[in-house]
């Protein structure tokens, strides 16, 4: 039986820039224009466990004014992400030709609360990708460690990889013990990606995951070279070389 290798992929950053979304809807909803800087660091922030609300009380947004107007924020984000059609440069491509590598599972997986509605989901992916989404699986929610320990038993996720721009992707991986491919044109630069395997362009992703493929098919060689082994329980006969000496 064939291995799944699953390649799990960041939404937000990764496949697309979403800081102008973010920008309008803030300013739309709680009168306050951020910087973009300022939005990068929201989204580090709010990508951590436990932070999303507790950020906003480290900038001069009302949380009272936060909460009441919850409900237009998210029906307004909806909106937004309806209207995203343009995808980071290069990714599509990528991604059709990741795709096609042997035992390859593509995940998109998102800590985005607009992606963990189904319909406006695939609308998202409908607009972006057309009818030749390249994407196997969604998974959406607010821990992806969880996301993924909860889906993928843990010898399918230690052949993973997963895909994306933040810091928390890469404290993600490390937790699961897998590789993180950080991407440099989404939230962070590489300073902040504490990982070896970075990606300045999305075509760059497509020999990250050639390499991964690789490395695991030694693995598994070498696994299969130590199960080949046989060990010879047979003891040879000792010859005795001494005599007991009476004392």
């Amino acid at each position: 039986m064939e291995e799944t290798v699953p390649i799990f992929v960041d939404f937000g950053g990764t496949l697309v820039d979403t800081i102008d979304i973010t920008v309008e809807v803030f300013e739309e909803v709680l009168g306050k224009k951020f910087s973009h800087d300022q939005v990068k660091k929201m989204y580090k922030e709010a990508s951590r466990r436990k932070m999303s609300m507790f950020m906003f009380f480290k900038y001069p947004v009302n949380p009272i004014k936060l909460y009441l107007r919850k409900k237009k924020l998210r029906q307004l984000q909806i909106e937004k992400f309806l209207e995203i059609k343009k995808l980071i440069p290069e990714v599509e491509e990528t991604l059709q030709k990741i795709k096609k590598l042997k035992n390859i599972e593509l995940v998109l997986i998102t800590q985005n609360p607009t992606m963990e509605d189904e319909e406006v989901a695939n609308k998202v992916l409908q607009n972006l990708f057309g009818d030749d989404i390249p994407f196997d699986f969604l998974l959406a929610g607010e821990d992806k460690v969880e996301l993924i320990a909860t889906n993928y038993d843990t010898e399918t996720i230690s052949r993973a990889v997963l895909i994306g721009d933040l810091p928390n992707d890469v404290y993600v991986a490390k937790i699961l013990q897998i590789p993180c491919f950080g991407v440099t044109w989404g939230y962070s630069d590489e300073r902040e990606l504490d990982t070896p395997f970075i990606a300045d362009e999305a075509h760059e992703l497509l020999d990250l995951v050639k390499d991964h493929l690789e490395d695991l098919k030694e693995d598994k060689k070498k696994d299969d070279a130590i199960e080949e082994i046989e060990f010879d329980e047979s003891f040879p006969e000792l010859k005795k070389d001494y005599e007991l000496i009476d004392e």
